[in-house]
């Protein structure tokens, strides 16, 4: 068999499985029905805080203003050095369920983010724990949309966390920095469907700790963080991985806009590629088969989106390549066009074609950044 015969065929099957993924994503993300459960347990959120003076009182304030009524605000300070502590004594002055604790140093091999959480774990009373960051600023039904989708054999409810870009900082941004902010914003939203998606199959890949709830029974049942303490990061997609694995849980996803929670994106490219390499490097800890499913997924992507380059260089024939970028045209508008409808993302519309090819080069080039480079939490 020739060897451009193969190539031809080796595209077709990329074609084919990049196909199946996203229509996989779409009926997945068809199969999440909003839940309603009629119980009002006491609720926990608990949020670790380092070095946040400028985005924490406005945190504070947003959880103070929760609709659901029977719940805690734990904050946990985790060695900051700048005016976070005092901040949060201040607001917790006036209102009798925020608390706060102090960690002065780090005395275990538990890495820093995980153990701030497992502190504020240790003193909540909630039944159910909500958990966020301290940069995000959560609607005021947040907790009440969680709360709903927690039905009887639900263990883990996940949801969206799209970030805000500040009018002041677009406004006064150069195009670089522009297109940065749009980039992460999309990148966001195709983290959701991934989530979304693959919850709705009953799978559960991937969540934001920035939007995330749990029972107190889940979290006893896998032992806390202890069989994920490897990494500095997967307190989020590594425990829902644990719990879809070890417990007979259901997982949950809420797509009400009620239950978003807004943050701050990454100030700066480079404040940018840690923020992704330190979430990219709790892959390194997935499945042989999820990693190598990830990783047929995004080569596919790479592979189609090059493919007129290919046919340039007289390595595909053209009706192999009309064909394979067309499939992947059409499965990308179906599947943005779908999921932009269930997340109300309509911001990215004009500008989609572009995302999309950054998105393949982010994934390419920074993604594996986070398998071989160092970092740490919060300066850690």
């Amino acid at each position: 068999m020739e060897i451009s015969i193969i190539i031809d065929l080796f595209l077709l099957l990329a074609a084919a499985f990049y196909l199946l993924v996203h229509f996989g994503l779409i009926a997945g993300l068809k199969r999440l029905n909003d839940s309603i459960n009629y119980e009002h347990p006491f609720v926990s959120i608990i949020v670790a805080a380092r070095n946040e003076e400028k985005n924490i009182c406005q945190l504070l304030q947003c959880l103070s203003n929760q609709t659901y009524s029977h719940y805690e605000v734990i904050i946990i300070n985790d060695r900051s050095t700048d005016k976070t502590a005092q901040l949060v004594a201040d607001f917790e002055k006036n209102c009798s369920n925020i608390t706060h604790i102090d960690i002065k140093s780090l005395q275990n091999d538990m890495p820093a983010k995980k153990n701030a959480l497992r502190a504020g774990i240790e003193i909540s009373k909630g039944e159910i724990l909500c958990f966020t960051d301290a940069d995000c600023f959560p609607t005021t039904k947040w907790v009440e949309e969680l709360v709903k989708s927690f039905e009887p054999d639900v263990g883990l409810v996940a949801g969206y966390s799209p970030y805000q870009i500040p009018n002041s900082q677009t406004s006064k941004a150069g195009f670089f920095n522009k297109l940065l902010s749009k980039f992460i914003s999309y990148e966001e939203f195709r983290a959701a469907i991934w989530a979304a998606g693959s919850i709705g199959w009953n799978i559960g890949w991937l969540c934001t700790g920035r939007n995330l709830a749990y029972r107190r029974k889940v979290y006893d049942e896998v032992n806390g963080f202890e069989k994920i303490k490897m990494s500095i990061s997967g307190d989020d997609d590594l425990f829902l991985q644990l719990v879809r694995r070890q417990t007979v849980w259901k997982i949950n996803y809420v797509k009400t806009r009620e239950s978003f929670v807004l943050t701050v994106p990454p100030m700066s490219f480079w404040s940018f590629v840690e923020q992704r390499k330190r979430h990219f490097s709790a892959a390194k800890f997935f499945t042989l088969p999820m990693m190598f499913f990830f990783f047929c997924y995004h080569f596919s992507n790479l592979l189609l989106l090059v493919s007129p380059f290919l046919f340039l260089m007289n390595i595909l024939t053209l009706p192999i390549t009309i064909a394979v970028f067309l499939a992947k045209l059409l499965s990308d508008i179906v599947l943005f066009k779908y999921s932009s409808r269930t997340f109300e993302a309509s911001n990215f519309h004009h500008s989609f074609i572009l995302m999309e090819a950054l998105y393949i080069l982010y994934n390419s080039l920074i993604g594996p950044l986070g398998f071989f480079r160092k970092f740490a939490w919060k300066q850690s």
